[in-house]
This record gives C-alpha cells, structure tokens and sequence, in this order.
C-alpha cells in the first residue's frame, strides 16, 4: 500500500492567507468608501465641509473642482460622489493621461459639527503621445485625402474622444465620393511605456464598401402636381453618383418651387438590384397667389382731398400639374395713373435646364401718354442657385393729345436686347432668415423718336439701360432678422422723355412718400429691417429706407435736381386664415403722423 502524501498544516495556511491578503487589499478602497459613507450616513452628516485633492501635478486643483458635482456646503452624497470619480478620470482622458486612475478616497467626518471632508488621492500617470496612423482598406480614396480631415496628427497628444470625431470626419469623405455604406474601425491601439510618456499606435481598418449610384427616385403624397415635374426640377442625372450633400440640395431644389406645403428630406434605400434610391414625400400646398395691397395717400394741402391707391397681383403657379405660370399684375399709382402687366411663364422648354417667359406691360401715366410693351426672356438655369438669361424687349410710347391738341412728349419706339446674371440662395423665399438675393441686368438698343407738333425732329439714338438687386438676409439671434437690399437703375439715352425715367417712392421701394413721387435717370435707394419673428411667418419690424435722385435735364426742359430722401416706419406681418397680412406706417421727411402713409398688403394662396 503506498502512503498518502499530506502537506503540512503550515503551508496550507501561507497559501490561503496569502491569497486573502490579496483580496483584502484589492478591495480596501471600495470598502473604506462603503465604510466611510455608512458611518457617514449613520452619523446624519450632511455638510461637505472641505475638498481636497492630492497627487495632481499636470492639472490644477481649480480645473478639477470645476468638474466635480459635489461642492463645499453642499449635502454629502455618495452617489455623487461616485459620479465624481467618473467625472475627474474623463478630464484626464480629454488631456490625453489615459492611465490616470483615483487611488482612494478619503472621507474624514466631524461627527459633532455633522460634516466632512473628502480627499481624492489622484495618481496621473504620464501623458499618451500619439505616434503612428495606420490605415488600411482605402483603395478609392489616398491616404493623403484623409489625412487633412483629422485632427489627431502625429506627435500630438492621444485623445480618444478626437480620435472618434477624425474617424466621422473619414466616413464623411466617404459620402461625398459616394461610399455612403462605408465603415472604419479601430482594428488595434498600442501603447509602449517609456521614461516621459507612454506612446500610442493606433491601427484603423476602412471598409468602402461598393460606390452608389442613384437609379431611382420615388416619389409620395403629390395629386395635382405630374410626377416628371418633380423628377426635372429634382435635376438628378442619370446614375448620379450619390453623395452625403445630394438629399439636402434636392430638397432645396422642390422647396424653391413653392409649390409644396412641406417636402421631406430624401431618405437613401437600396434597390434589388443593390443601387441607390432616394423616396422624397412631398405635401401638396396652394398653387395659386394673391397679393394685393392697399395705401392712403394723405392731402398736401387743406384744400385737397386724400385718395387710395392699390396693388393686386394673382399668380397661376402650377397651370395642370405642369409648372407653367400666369401672372396678373394690376397697379393704381394715383388718381390718373394706372399699370397693367402680363406674363406667361414656360419651363425646361425642349426637356431642357431653359425658363421662357413672354409679357405685356401698359403704362397708362394721366394725360401725357401710354407706354407699351413687350418682350421675351429666356434663362438657363446653370444650377439650383444660378441662372443666366437674354432677352429682348419692345418699348412703344404713344402720347395722349391734349384739349388744344398738343402732345407733352413725341411718339417713340424702342427696341433692346438684355443680358442678365441671378443668384438666390434664401433658405425659404416667402420668409427668408438667411441667405443672398442678387440680380443683374444691361440693356443696350436703339430708340427712335418720331416727330410731332414741332416738339422734336425725327431722330435716332442709343440707349443703355442697367438694373442692379441686392437682398440679404441674416440671422444675428434667436427669431431675429436683418434683411438688408440696395437697388440702382440707370438709363442714358441721347434723346430722353418723361417715358424713359425710373420713379421712386412708395410702399416698395422708399417708403414714407407718394407713390411714384421722384422722377430721375438714375436712382439708388436701399431698405433696411429689423424684424422679430413670432413664428416662422410672422413678425414685427421696423425699417429706415435711403433714396438718392441723381440729378438730370433734357432738350425737352425737363429738370431734376439732386436729392437725397429718407424714410421710416414700423409694421407688423400676420400668419392668418385669409393669408398672410401687412400693414406698415412709413413716414418721410418733415412728416407728422397725420401725414403718415398707411400700407395693407395681404397675400394669400388658394
């Protein structure tokens, strides 16, 4: 029989004592922390009376107590506490002491004053250095194009949180070339201790994934409006190569058209055939427009009388589904003068990026004569913001006769070709709070001027005409916006009438005076509001308006002489079931609110 070995009693108790020692001490800061808050909590301590931390060399004791929960006089909490720790390691972690670590916490109480101190023993370790990148998977796109996306860059500092929004910044490279299913992981992290620092190499693994190409777009919730409408103005290419920016300007591109109550931004799918497709929700809105205005002009004098002025302008925006246009303008200026305009709108005309618009103006101004005329723009929409166009234009005046049979002005004809450069980038054109409203236009042709009644021989001459919008929108605070425009017109002829002059004045361009007041060759005048939105549409502003009249004579004895205007006001716009509501109180130079002029304006859609 072979003898049982047994271990000596001794040796039993070594090892087990051994390995409780271990525990002991492996578990001493949390019990120390339990202990101190039970007889904490026991003693009904309530107070904290002192913080302190110690073994923080790298970051100051202020820094660190900005961070915390728990402040001096303030109720004692060990859940707080507990929270603190977490708080104190992730400032350490945001300063690159990735190792950083609380060795204990001290909670020293005073049970008769029923209050505490608490110590934090902080041990900081040495900073993480950041010393290699690799990457690898990126086949369509170099290393060199990542690279200036991140921030983390060799020999810095090594923060996890940085590295996280570099790899965010790389997948968004991805989306803008195409990739949108592409994935980056961290595949390893390194790090090598040395005397001064510990260095890190962090290992990155891209995967692409196959680049999308756009092969569909569906599209939800319109009635009225043809489907191919919305696929033109969408203005997809065929298999356009998707990109991270793609939705976003879609939906800029069906907001412009403003023939939707709401468009959704559109949401990326994948085909059976593994191709990209966009579905956008639109909702249908009011297709048509009317805007109309009403104004009182005060007397000048006590032996006058007050009168009315209006505007009405109805607008056909979306004629059968199509996106055609009409437009009806009619203005009354003063008692005896009166416009009327038309136009017929045409878009992508021969499936093609081309807007055509034709129109009629009449100008009926008192008893001195009528001013006709027509013409035809056609404009290529180079993207969703800029356009340019030609056009041509025929301007025919034809004076009224008086009681004795005379005329003010000769009978003429003018014709013209344009060029013009627009840009519009308004977030939203009904409401904008951001964005640049620009537009340039020259004019150059010939006038002939017929004689008549001896007022003028018949003659030639050429004209020049130039037109010049600015409108900008900013957004400085909260429901706050400055709308800001500067206007200039300018004609030059040799042979100049009444017929050929810009008129300034009114409730749309300088406000607090008569409309159609000034007379001038050359005008500028600019508009400046402040408005304070009470919803999106709505809002409360007040406005000062500059205008400058360039000083100017011709043959016929007309004269102008320089002047400078200025005019301001106040009004309110309303968001309202009969539409969208105006009324403005403007007041020029040397005005009372007696003279004040009083402007309505309502636009609604239906």
């Amino acid at each position: 029989m072979g003898k049982n070995k047994l271990k000596k009693p001794g040796q039993n108790l070594a090892a087990g004592t051994d390995l409780y020692l271990k525990t002991f001490f492996l578990l001493l800061p949390i019990f120390s922390l339990s202990f101190f808050s039970f007889i904490a909590n026991g003693q009904e301590i309530q107070a904290v009376r002192t913080i302190e931390f110690r073994g923080n060399n790298i970051i100051s004791t202020g820094r660190i107590a900005a961070v915390i929960s728990t402040r001096i006089n303030s109720r004692y909490s060990s859940s707080a506490l507990a929270d603190d720790q977490v708080r104190i390691l992730n400032l350490y972690k945001e300063n690159a002491f990735l190792h950083a670590q609380i060795d204990s916490i001290q909670l020293i109480q005073d049970i008769t004053a029923k209050e505490t101190d608490i110590i934090f023993n902080i041990t900081e370790g040495k900073q993480s250095i950041l010393r290699r990148i690799e990457i690898d998977g990126c086949r369509s796109i170099s290393q060199t194009e990542l690279y200036p996306a991140m921030q983390l860059s060799e020999g810095d500092p090594f923060i996890p949180s940085l590295l996280e929004q570099d790899i965010q910044s790389m997948l968004k490279i991805y989306e803008n070339k195409g990739h949108p299913l592409s994935k980056i992981k961290i595949k390893n992290i390194d790090f090598l201790d040395s005397a001064s620092e510990i260095s890190a190499v962090v290992q990155l693994s891209i995967d692409e994934g196959k680049p999308l190409y756009v092969s569909q777009l569906y599209i939800e919730g319109n009635k009225s409006t043809r489907e191919y409408v919305i696929m033109r103005e969408a203005r997809i290419s065929e298999n356009e190569l998707f990109s991270s920016d793609l939705p976003e300007r879609i939906k800029r591109r069906l907001d412009h058209l403003q023939l939707f109550s709401s468009v959704s931004l559109p949401e990326l799918y994948l085909t059976e055939t593994e191709q990209a497709g966009l579905l956008v929700r639109v909702a249908e809105g009011n297709h048509n427009n009317f805007d109309g205005m009403l104004g009182y002009v005060p007397p000048v004098s006590s032996g006058e009388k007050g009168y009315i002025t209006g505007l009405a302008n109805i607008s056909l925006r979306n004629l059968f589904g199509t996106g055609r246009k009409i437009s009806i303008r009619w203005y009354q200026e003063n008692r005896n003068t009166q416009e009327v305009e038309l136009h017929y709108f045409e878009p992508w005309v021969a499936s093609l990026p081309v807007n055509a618009q034709l129109g009629l103006f009449q100008r009926k101004q008192d008893t001195t004569y009528v001013r006709m005329q027509y013409d035809i723009t056609a404009r290529l929409m180079i993207t969703e913001e800029i356009s340019a166009g030609i056009s041509f234009l025929q301007n025919n005046v034809y004076p009224t006769e008086r009681y004795d049979k005379t005329r003010a002005i000769a009978e003429s004809k003018t014709s013209s070709w344009g060029i013009a450069l627009s840009y519009d980038s308004r977030d939203n054109p009904a409401a904008p709070s951001s964005g640049i409203l620009y537009s340039t236009e020259y004019h150059t042709g010939k006038k002939r001027t017929l004689g008549s009644d001896g007022i003028s021989d018949e003659s030639k001459s050429s004209t020049r005409r130039i037109l010049f919008d600015l409108s900008f929108y900013v957004s400085p605070f909260f429901r706050q916006v400055v709308a800001s425009e500067l206007h200039l017109r300018d004609f030059s002829s040799g042979n100049m009438n009444a017929s050929d002059l810009y008129r300034l004045g009114g409730a749309t361009t300088l406000r607090g005076y008569m409309e159609g007041q000034f007379l001038a060759s050359r005008l500028l005048w600019t508009n400046l509001e402040y408005r304070f939105l009470v919803t999106p549409l709505s809002f409360l502003y007040a406005f000062i308006d500059f205008g400058h009249i360039s000083p100017f004579s011709n043959e016929s004895g007309l004269q102008i002489s320089e002047q400078n205007k200025i005019g301001y006001g106040i009004g309110v716009r309303m968001d309202s079931a009969l539409g969208l509501i105006g009324v403005s109180i403007a007041l020029g130079e040397s005005d009372t609110f007696s003279t004040a002029k009083i402007h309505i304006r309502l636009m609604n859609e239906f």
